[in-house]
Order: structure tokens, then C-alpha cells, then sequence
């Protein structure tokens, strides 16, 4: 008896380290035939969220710092939502989930611009373990931190010296799949990523289009975020050579802020206000 147990013990721990030495599911590539297209557009409804406001006078590098994006009283503007005159919402994540094979997954990798303390572009789309580069334009240092959006967590410390181009890797804990990137100098100096897993993703343009295509016949999620909202899912079954139509509505009354600037020590202005604006004009700016 007492060797059945042992030899049951032996057999339990065996598959527990089979189980953990097993690769992690990896995307296939095939070659997809008549395959389905998915497409759209995002619109905003509800409020215009008020653009943030950071005063340059307490930051360094003022006066490169002021060259764009900034109002006549010297401050630097943060608009984070881009809305064509027909409610299209720019920088909206569109992704298909649960995807197992399908078109080759060839992505551009990310370079990130610095220029004017300034990120560009707003978003990127990041796989896992994926390095990055930041080229910075500007004469001086900016030195950046990237946070892991869900948990607030800091991943990774990126020293940005002046006039060069720097490297950083980022690899996200758990399943989580949000990063932003802001300058521990000129915190107006942002950039987010998005995690993918596999090659169906996009994100809209100024017209709040989307199109994603070659998508094999199947049941799948489709995702759309906007990283100061909540993000939208909605379950298709697509057929060979179907196209399906989606349509996705944003709240501007529903805008999550990022929590770090509820904190009432932040250098955000609390009656700050852009000139020309309602609350602007009643205040006589």
C-alpha cells in the first residue's frame, strides 16, 4: 500500500512539472483562404471631455517645452480625445480575441518619437517581450517610467539622454495588457500601448474607421478601447468571405481619468481652463 502511495506521489509530481515545462499556446500562421473582413466606426456621444491642462512654469525646459500644443498662457494642453466633426473617435483599439491560427503576424516595431517634450505617436500596439525604441529629438534628458495600467505597477525605468536613441523591453504580469509611458520630468509627456497576441487589430483613424480582414471562419470577441474608457465587447460568428459590420458608441460622460491625477497634490491646476472654452469664456480667458 505504502509503495502504491509513493509510487502515486512520484506520478502527481511528474505531471506538475510536465504541466509547467509545456510552452505557452502560441499563435499558428496559415495560409487563410476567403477569409471573413470585420469593419466599422467609433463614435464619441455624450460630453466633450475637457482637455488636461499642465502650467509649464513648474516644469524645466520651459521654453522648448512650450513650442507646440500649448495655449497663450503658457500651458501645455493634453487632449485626449481627437473627435472628427462627425463623432469619430481617433486612437480607438479595435482587437479580435481568442484567435488560435490565421494570417501571418508581421508587426512594424515601435518607435517612438520625443520631440518638443513631447511622445508621439499617442498609441502603440506591443506584443509581449517586444522591445521598443524612443528616439529622442530634444537637446535634453527626459527620463521615463512605464507603468503597467491595471495595477498601476512601474515596469520598467527608461533613461532617455539627449539627442539619442534608447531601448527599453517591455513584459507585462499576468494577463494584463495596458502600459502608459510618462516622463518623470514633463509628466504631460505621454504614451500608451496596447498588448496583441495575434495580427487582428487596428485602430481608428480621424474618421473613426476600422477594417480588419483575412479572418478565418469562426466565433470570436471582438474588443474596443479607448484608454480612458471602458472597453466594449461584443461576440461575432463570421463566415468565409462574410463581411460583418460593427458600430461602437463612447459615453464622453463616462471618461475614467487615470487615477494619479485624482490626487489632489498634482501639479494639474485645479481651476485650470483653455481659453475660448465655456468655462474659459465665463471666466474672461
Amino acid at each position: 500500500m505504502k509503495k502504491i502511495l509513493f509510487l502515486s506521489k512520484v506520478l502527481l509530481v511528474l505531471a506538475t512539472l510536465l504541466t509547467f515545462s509545456l510552452p505557452a499556446f502560441a499563435y499558428q500562421e496559415i495560409n487563410v483562404q476567403n477569409g471573413g473582413t470585420i469593419k466599422g466606426d467609433v463614435k464619441m456621444t455624450g460630453s466633450m471631455p475637457s482637455p488636461r491642462v499642465y502650467h509649464l512654469i513648474l516644469f524645466p525646459n520651459i521654453d522648448m517645452c512650450a513650442e507646440v500644443d500649448t495655449d497663450n498662457e503658457m500651458n501645455r494642453i493634453l487632449d485626449d480625445f481627437k473627435v472628427s466633426t462627425n463623432g469619430g473617435l481617433k486612437d480607438t483599439v479595435i482587437t479580435l480575441e481568442h484567435v488560435e491560427a490565421g494570417k501571418p503576424f508581421n508587426k512594424e516595431p515601435i518607435r517612438i518619437t520625443s520631440e518638443n517634450c513631447k511622445f508621439s505617436p499617442d498609441l502603440n500596439f506591443i506584443r509581449q517581450g517586444e522591445s521598443f525604441q524612443v528616439d529622442n529629438v530634444d537637446a535634453v534628458m527626459h527620463n521615463s517610467q512605464v507603468y503597467q495600467k491595471e495595477r498601476g505597477k512601474i515596469l520598467l525605468n527608461i533613461p532617455i539622454p539627449a539627442e539619442e536613441v534608447s531601448e527599453g523591453i517591455v513584459t507585462f504580469r499576468k494577463h494584463y495588457k495596458i502600459m502608459q509611458m510618462i516622463c518623470g520630468m514633463h509628466e504631460f509627456m505621454q504614451t500608451w500601448g496596447y498588448r496583441i497576441q495575434n495580427p487582428y487589430y487596428s485602430k481608428t483613424g480621424m474618421d473613426g474607421n476600422f477594417s480588419i480582414g483575412d479572418i478565418p471562419p469562426g466565433e470570436y470577441v471582438v474588443n474596443a478601447w479607448h484608454y480612458l474608457m471602458k472597453p466594449q465587447k461584443r461576440k461575432i460568428k463570421i463566415a468565409a468571405g462574410e463581411t460583418i459590420n460593427l458600430n461602437f458608441e463612447f459615453n464622453g460622460d463616462k471618461v475614467e481619468r487615470p487615477f494619479y491625477e485624482t490626487i489632489k497634490s498634482g501639479r494639474i491646476k485645479k481651476d485650470a481652463v483653455v481659453p475660448g472654452t465655456a468655462k474659459g469664456k465665463e471666466l474672461g480667458r
